[in-house]
């Protein structure tokens, strides 16, 4: 049995067999977040720079269990190229990614954990936020101005932009609340959206009737902890949910917030954090394991957990 190496080497030969001189196909390592790394097939037109990217490690385990055959997978690997060959995401126009002037109005902030990583923080921009990394995204936008994906910002494009990381972040925060404000529900709200006849239990010993459980997130629903970064927007739910409230780290995308809590209780809410990351979280979108209070007397978060 080939090793991941040899299969990825051996998937790449045989793409370029097949989709022959209409695309460049490239094997393409990435570190994802939390230290995930990921091997693909990059694809790009000719004469472009830019392109999506077939990830080939689920098609490794497929070949580790015998549940698809080399040559199938290489047959499925073909189709997802070929599929993109009128794909939006090739419709992207590299050349405005390129200057700051045209891409500084597609640059957000994104928070991902400090110390799982510490080799990706290494080349990109980024300031610390507690435990945490404030880091940056543009938006990748087709011709029609629609969404079709997200550029992670490297070194390499601050200095291709001629940019410091402090206008980055002033840029993003700006861009941020230029979107909408953020998006605070409480939990049986989004519920309620979901499965409109949904009937909460009503209130006894053992089950509150209103959990006062609320969801942090943004318009864009897209890596919507970045909202704990305005202090405005801490202040907002301080006004709703009460001083020195609780926020619990839910993914990438989106944070919990509870009505300001007993200390006695800090440490079962960080257990309840780690279960919860442990089993129903990705390791790519998890952010971490603590437990935050916001202090309205210094507007900050801090770490009770």
């Amino acid at each position: 049995m080939m090793s991941f190496e040899e299969f990825a080497e051996n998937v790449v030969k045989e793409i370029r067999v097949k989709v022959g001189g209409a695309f460049q196909i490239k094997e393409h390592k990435v570190i994802k977040n939390n230290s995930v790394k990921r091997a693909g097939i990059a694809v790009m037109k000719n004469e472009e720079d830019i392109g999506p990217c077939v990830y080939l490690d689920e098609f490794y385990r497929e070949y580790e269990s015998d549940g698809m055959r080399f040559g199938e997978i290489v047959d499925e690997v073909c189709r997802l190229i070929l599929k993109h060959e009128d794909d939006d995401a090739l419709d992207f126009d590299i050349s405005g990614f390129k200057r700051w002037e045209i891409v500084r109005e597609n640059v957000y902030p994104k928070l991902i954990n400090a110390e799982q990583n510490k080799e990706l923080l290494e080349e990109i921009p980024h300031r610390a936020f507690m435990d945490l990394a404030v880091v940056y995204y543009a938006v990748a936008r087709d011709s029609a101005r629609e969404d079709i994906g997200t550029i992670l910002i490297y070194n390499g494009h601050m200095e291709m932009w001629g940019q410091e990381e402090e206008n980055l972040y002033q840029t993003a925060m700006m861009n941020m609340r230029a979107d909408g404000e953020a998006d605070l529900a409480i939990i049986e709200t989004i519920v309620k959206r979901i499965v409109p006849d949904f009937i909460f239990p009503a209130a006894s010993d053992n089950v509150p009737g209103n959990t006062n459980m609320y969801i942090l997130t943004n318009r864009s629903k897209r890596f919507g902890v970045a909202e704990i970064l305005d202090k405005r927007t801490l202040r907002m739910i301080a006004d709703k949910v009460g001083d020195r409230f609780i926020v619990l780290p839910s993914s990438l995308h989106e944070t919990i917030v509870l009505p300001p809590k007993d200390e006695t209780e800090y440490e079962w809410l960080a257990k309840m954090v780690r279960e919860v990351n442990d089993t129903q979280v990705d390791v790519e979108e998890r952010l971490s394991y603590h437990v935050y209070m916001y202090n309205r007397d210094e507007e900050t978060l801090q770490i009770v957990a």
